[in-house]
Parts: structure tokens; C-alpha cells; sequence
């Protein structure tokens, strides 16, 4: 795992410097860079720094980068308990990081590719006759970070890591980028007497498991009620899923699967849970047999829908051909 790690991550070190030598910027195509845009967190720590790291252990040989208070992330991955995978734009790296010192932010960004013949210029200011940075060739993903009010945006491109003014009107919406903030699911409102409702990553009350604080008058997508006590939802508040206790959430649940669960049947062997939409053993998160349920959450793809597994507590993309 280690080695097949640093040699994708070599890859991706090779590819940017390739990238940053030509005189358009192709398209990524990396799809754990698309989904990063979703779940930014915050890092925080008492003193000294926040390793980037190569494997799942704390171990200063699979050290790949560092992060300090007040850097940001974008997770991609929460299925360890305690190791998350993420992408930090400040280093340009994918790696694992102690999910212990990530604090959830309200940040958005939302996440466009460039739709045009020839190219997108990248400005340095918002207007037409400010300096051309670099030009943008068509498939190229941009994140959009700032006020959407005015004809020029103010973009970061992760391929060369470059901030800048892009014109709006050749933007189009990732495939797929719809699948976190449009859940599906009815809406209830948190009702806590005092303190805060915790946004866990595992069905348990336990502090080590808190990924968001949840206030009364928030509200949350109930994507999941099969568990007796702790309830699988969406927070737009946190722009991110997790579990709850469902006695501190008031409304009416009684349409969370209606129409919205599919049952897996494959010939032989399992459907795989990606976190990517591609036929890849490296994508792979988690194995679903015949019979089992998932509610799907995103059907824009044609080929891999977005889905959450309650059996592995887990969201991803399946092939769609396998589930009826």
C-alpha cells in the first residue's frame, strides 16, 4: 500500500510539473480532486504541525508534507477511524492526516470545468483587458471560491495551482458535483436543550468520532432511519454526512427511502463502492453483494451513481447497471 501510494503521488508530482511547462493547462481528469471540493475542514493545532503522510500510521518516514493552524483541506475519505485521506491545496498533495486535528469549517467552494473551443483565459484581474496568466484548455476544473455576482470569477486551478479572474460564461458544472449539496431526503430540525447535537462518523457517543456540532434550529437531510438510535444525514450547515442521535431531530421522516432505494444484484462476486467514477481496484472503499440496499442520493452520471451503503456506513459511486 505504502509503495503503490508514493508512486501515485510521484505520478501526480510528475503530471503537474508537465503542466506547469506548457503553454495551455490540459485537463486534469482526476476524480479525487473533483470530490475534494465538497468537505473543507480546518487544521488546528496546539503547537508544531500536521503531518502529511503516505500511509495510515504515525511514523516519520511516510511524512509527505506538513500543515499548520488555519490551513485547510478537503477530505475525501472518512472510512478510518482515525486516518482521513484529503487534499491539500496549500501543498498540492493527496495523503493521510489525524482526523483529530481537522475542525469542520462553513466554507464552500463549488467546483466548475471550462466548456470552450480553443481557450479560457486565467486573469489577474476581474475584466477582459487585465494580464493573462496562463490560458485554459477545455475540460479543465476550476474551483470557485468568491462572489458569483459579476461576469469574472475569482478561480483557483488545482493543475498549476494558480489563483486568478475566469469569465463565467465558459464554466460549466462538474458531472456529478450536484451529489453532496442536492441530497435527498426529508428535512428535520435539531432540538437540543442545551449544548450542541454531534455529527458523528461512527454510530457511537464518543468524543474521538465528533465531525461537526450541530445547533438547535439547524437542519439535516435524514437519509437513513434503519438504525434504532443513530440516524445517517446530510448537513448543509457542515456540507457533509454523518450520524446523529435521532431523539435530538423533530419533523417527519416517514419519506427518507421512498423511491430512493435500489437493491444490488450482481451474477457473481461483489458491486464495488468507489470513491471515484472509474473502473479502478484502486478506487475501491467498500464490497456490496446481491441483495443488499443503498439509497441513491445522484443519477446526473450515466454509468456511476452516487449512493449511500448503510451496511458499509459509507457514500460512493457504484455502476448502476448492477442495481435494481
Amino acid at each position: 500500500m505504502k509503495k503503490r501510494l508514493s508512486a501515485i503521488l510521484a505520478t501526480a508530482a510528475s503530471a503537474l510539473m508537465l503542466a506547469l511547462a506548457a503553454p495551455v493547462i490540459a485537463p486534469t481528469g482526476q476524480t479525487t480532486a473533483e470530490a475534494a471540493v465538497f468537505n473543507t475542514w480546518s487544521v488546528k493545532v496546539d503547537s508544531g504541525y500536521l503531518a502529511i503522510r503516505n500511509a495510515k500510521a504515525y511514523d516519520s518516514r511516510n511524512e509527505i508534507g506538513k500543515l499548520y493552524t488555519g490551513d485547510t483541506v478537503q477530505v475525501t475519505d472518512t472510512s478510518d477511524s482515525q486516518y482521513w485521506f484529503i487534499y491539500s491545496q496549500k501543498t498540492n498533495q493527496f495523503g493521510y492526516v489525524n482526523k483529530d486535528y481537522l475542525v469542520a469549517t462553513n466554507q464552500t467552494a463549488d467546483l466548475y470545468q471550462v466548456d470552450v473551443n480553443t481557450f479560457l483565459s486565467l486573469r489577474a484581474g476581474a475584466a477582459s483587458n487585465t494580464q493573462e496568466l496562463a490560458r485554459l484548455g477545455d475540460g479543465v476544473v476550476v474551483v470557485i471560491n468568491g462572489n458569483k455576482g459579476s461576469d469574472f470569477w475569482s478561480a483557483y486551478v488545482p493543475a498549476s495551482r494558480q489563483n486568478g479572474y475566469v469569465y463565467s460564461l465558459y464554466l460549466e458544472d462538474v458531472p456529478g458535483n450536484a451529489a453532496v449539496s442536492n441530497v435527498s431526503g426529508s428535512t428535520m430540525t435539531v432540538t437540543v436543550a442545551s449544548g450542541y447535537l454531534a455529527l458523528r462518523n461512527a454510530k457511537a457517543y464518543d468524543s474521538r468520532n465528533e465531525i461537526g456540532k450541530l445547533y438547535t434550529g439547524d437542519t439535516v437531510q435524514v437519509q437513513d432511519t434503519s438504525d434504532s438510535t443513530y440516524w445517517w444525514v446530510y448537513s448543509p450547515k457542515h456540507n457533509t454526512s454523518g450520524y446523529v442521535n435521532k431523539n435530538y431531530l423533530t419533523g417527519n421522516a416517514v419519506s427518507v427511502k421512498s423511491g430512493n432505494s435500489w437493491t444490488v444484484k450482481v451474477d457473481s462476486g461483489y458491486l464495488a463502492l468507489r470513491n471515484g467514477k472509474a473502473f479502478d481496484s484502486r478506487n475501491e472503499i467498500g464490497k456490496l453483494y446481491t441483495g443488499q440496499t443503498v439509497q441513491v442520493q445522484d443519477t446526473s452520471d450515466s454509468t456511476y451513481w452516487w449512493v449511500y451503503a448503510p451496511s458499509l456506513g459509507k457514500s460512493g459511486y457504484v455502476n448502476r447497471n448492477y442495481l435494481y
